[in-house]
């Protein structure tokens, strides 16, 4: 069974392994975050904290 760990949006319990929370350094999110981000790069929306490029 993999750990839990927090959402870093909603604070969610969720599941991964330990080498994913290496991987993102820590800063996972749940797949409801995940998909709400990705949306909102569709429509030109940028993440806060994320780089203009």
């Amino acid at each position: 069974m993999s750990p839990l760990f927090r959402c870093l949006i909603c604070g969610k319990d969720i599941e991964r392994s330990t080498r994913s929370f290496w991987r993102h350094k820590g800063h996972l999110l749940c797949s409801s975050c995940k998909d709400q981000l990705e949306a909102g790069e569709s429509k030109g929306l940028r993440p806060p904290g994320d780089p203009l490029r």
